[in-house]
């Protein structure tokens, strides 16, 4: 069975919004940090995104034939699924989209994935997913940052109730925070 982890990068007040991370995202790029992303990214069968993320995500990679960052590569060619009931056609490499009952299509993924499945931002489903207890684990970059305003991770009105068990912690350079939490069921 597949492990669902969620790799959120946030501020300290938990913005996770794409528009400010040339204040909070950039600043406080190291070897360390840079290094862990790329092996959270190397290290999944499969990539799991909402709408506005994919296609962030897939403007910029999709273009990229060198292997950029050393993960272009990877990115390009890993079998997506798509989670939008407004998107009717994908553009980026091997992706599915998934537009209804995505409790029961994601727990099908997660029967027939024996690695690791990953949602790279895309909050909305991450939402979704801890109020369907789908996701396993919880990877947060906590970036020594307070933005104030913008997108967070967790405005939303569900009813999530979730204890979560720190894993592993690291500082990485520069201040940012590494913390692994289970998700418990």
């Amino acid at each position: 069975m597949g492990k669902i982890i969620s790799s959120i990068w946030q501020t300290v007040d938990g913005v996770i919004d794409a528009a400010s991370m040339d204040k909070w995202f950039m600043p406080f790029d190291s070897e360390t940090r840079g290094k862990y992303i790329n092996e959270t990214i190397h290290d999944c069968e499969v990539m799991l995104y909402g709408r506005i993320t994919y296609f962030m995500l897939a403007d910029y990679w999709s273009q990229q034939k060198n292997n950029e960052f050393g993960i272009a590569d990877k990115l390009n060619s890993v079998k997506k699924y798509l989670v939008s009931n407004t998107i009717k056609k994908a553009m980026w490499g091997e992706t599915i989209i998934i537009d209804q009952d995505i409790n029961y299509h994601v727990q099908k993924i997660k029967s027939q994935i024996k690695g690791n499945i990953l949602i790279q931002g895309s909050a909305s489903l991450v939402n979704v997913l801890l109020e369907y207890k789908l996701i396993d684990e919880l990877r947060l970059l906590v970036h020594p940052y307070i933005a104030g305003t913008g997108k967070k991770l967790f405005e939303t009105d569900l009813d999530l109730n979730i204890s979560l068990t720190l894993a592993d912690q690291k500082i990485f350079d520069n201040g940012v925070l590494f913390l692994k939490y289970q998700v418990q069921s």
